[in-house]
């Protein structure tokens, strides 16, 4: 599912997306579908085609209207009508860390990724056999991104991986195990950090 096109970079590995609004997609995206967690894919301009894999990690909502009390010389409602030019500049923004590649034959690297997505990229959910590729280790499930998560310092980053482990608990249920350690482990640390303990 198409979610929108990259808008800027504040960094190599973190992204910007402008969410699609009405009129802009042919099916525009539901919250639930860019919501906290969400794996998706940026497109990359290479032969053979391949993608960014990345995690939204954040929403923040623009509207330049708020605060503004001056007169309004159409209704919001007559915009549409009166002036058709007119610009919809409320907009929903998901930042996106990537955390790795996938190529059009299934090929799936995890870390920082060696090329940057360029200004309008689309931006694109996983489905659910994309993930379980990107994830697929031998013998068990790979998240070598892990440490990269973690190294950017936020405080949402264990709540991050959380529900990351959850997503993973149920794609590869004949790994639940290992993965319910590490969820155990994730939720110590979620309910020591804030002390600022350490083990």
């Amino acid at each position: 599912m198409l979610l929108g096109k990259i808008v800027r970079s504040n960094s190599h590995v973190d992204y910007v997306c402008q969410v699609y609004a009405s009129g802009e997609a042919e099916q525009p995206p539901v919250p639930t579908d860019y919501a906290f967690g969400t794996f998706v894919r940026i497109e990359l301009n290479t032969q053979p085609l391949s993608w960014l894999a990345g995690l939204v990690y954040d929403t923040v909502l623009l509207n330049p209207d708020f605060g503004n009390l001056g007169p309004r010389l159409s209704p919001q409602a007559e915009l549409a009508v009166f002036s058709p030019d007119y610009l919809q500049e409320k907009a929903t923004l998901i930042g996106i860390t990537s955390i790795g590649t996938l190529t059009e034959n299934g090929q799936a690297t995890q870390g920082v990724p060696s090329l940057a997505a360029l200004t309008d990229a689309p931006v694109e959910k996983m489905s659910d056999d994309q993930i379980k590729t990107f994830h697929r280790g031998n013998p068990s499930v790979k998240l070598a991104y892990v440490p990269l998560l973690i190294s950017q310092g936020s405080p949402l980053t264990l709540h991050l991986l959380r529900g990351i482990i959850a997503r993973l608990e149920t794609l590869f249920p004949e790994h639940a195990a290992p993965l319910a350690v590490l969820q155990r482990e994730l939720l110590w640390q979620s309910q020591i950090s804030p002390f600022g303990g350490t083990r």
